[in-house]
């Protein structure tokens, strides 16, 4: 799409961050900006808004969106889906492709219940900016305790300072991620015996004018299609929001599923294909999140001491050119798939199977 120079200027940029003890004090300073970009990867770090807003205006001439609607049901019949939405007329389609998140409207109308294909994995994470008055500029913190953590950072720039908070829950999935007294009541609980300034966060979130909640999971289905219709991305195979997976492989499986798309003149033998390519990369990716102990959140004690010795001994390893041993194993799946601009053949006139829904419909 042509759109790498505009991700790459948007790029998340990192300011230092102080490793804290669960007493609060300094342990070392992490200084992740550095050495992401003298490393040299091609690999860009970016917030979804800005991903979002790339992609949209990339594409807003040549597709129709539509705002403020959701799917409430899809019907198939023969070489169309009828879908019909909350607000907006009922409407035709060739197929219809559900991109719309762990939570899919369209995987519950086509597949069942989500509760069949949603594992949890036992941590919920939060993620919202908290008043600017309450960090300085340019800095960032990471406090963690045995299966809990808390990280904020406010950009150099004097922006908004965000603030991540993951924990594990006794009961995964219980929590409402409807109910903001719910949501408010896990967090007081799950940090009730911290040490540092968590608790004083956690207060600005009734305030807080976007908050993302959500539980750790991942998803899992035997099949990502049924007919005219598709799941891509989170909705089909979710890898687990702590992986840091999810958008690239999200990406990746757009990318196959419309090179698929071009390539066959039934939505059906497209639609196994780009599983057949990909399955293999997702699966790979999902078991690696299962296994891999997460830098951020460690559960227990002694997990908590080695990833803090791990994470203070970074600058040393960058040093000695050794840094890539830490993660060799999630950088080697994560690489796993190989695509090139061939793998999406050029289309200059779509035959009639081949036209598709707007927006997260299509």
């Amino acid at each position: 799409m042509g759109l790498y120079e505009q991700i790459s200027a948007q790029r998340y940029r990192h300011v230092p961050v102080v490793l804290l003890t669960p007493g609060g004090r300094r342990l070392c300073t992490l200084d992740y900006g550095n050495l992401l970009s003298s490393a040299g990867s091609a690999d860009v770090e970016l917030t979804k808004g800005a991903l979002s807003e790339i992609l949209y205006r990339a594409t807003a001439d040549q597709v129709s969106y539509v705002f403020g609607d959701s799917i409430a049901a899809v019907t198939q019949a023969g070489r169309c889906v009828d879908v019909a939405f909350d607000r907006g007329a009922p409407r035709t389609f060739d197929v219809v492709i559900g991109a719309d998140g762990i939570h899919s409207a369209v995987r519950r109308l086509t597949f069942g219940a989500e509760q069949s294909f949603i594992r949890h994995l036992g941590p919920y994470a939060a993620v919202w900016d908290v008043p600017t008055d309450m960090f300085a500029p340019g800095t960032g913190f990471l406090y963690s305790h045995a299966g809990r953590t808390a990280v904020v950072e406010r950009p150099a720039d004097g922006g908004a300072a965000r603030a991540f908070l993951t924990f594990v829950h006794r009961a995964p999935g219980t929590v409402n991620l409807r109910d903001a007294d719910q949501i408010l009541a896990a967090l007081r609980e799950a940090f009730a015996e911290d040490n540092w300034r968590t608790h004083d966060i956690i207060e600005t979130l009734p305030d807080a004018d976007d908050v993302y909640f959500d539980s750790v999971s991942q998803v899992r289905m035997d099949c990502w299609s049924a007919g005219r219709v598709a799941l891509v991305g989170d909705a089909g195979y979710a890898p687990a929001f702590l992986s840091g997976q999810g958008t690239s492989i999200a990406i990746a499986g757009a990318y196959v599923l419309a090179g698929e798309l071009a390539r066959h003149r039934q939505p059906e033998q497209a639609f196994a294909a780009y599983e057949h390519r990909l399955r293999g990369y997702v699966e790979k990716n999902q078991n690696l999140a299962l296994r891999m102990s997460s830098t951020v959140l460690s559960r227990t004690i002694g997990q908590l001491l080695r990833r803090n010795v791990k994470l203070c001994a970074v600058p040393w390893l960058h040093r000695l050119g050794l840094l890539h041993l830490l993660q060799s194993e999630l950088r080697a799946a994560a690489v796993d798939l190989a695509l090139t601009q061939h793998d999406l053949p050029p289309v200059s006139g779509l035959p009639e199977a081949h036209r598709t829904a707007p927006g997260d419909a299509s």
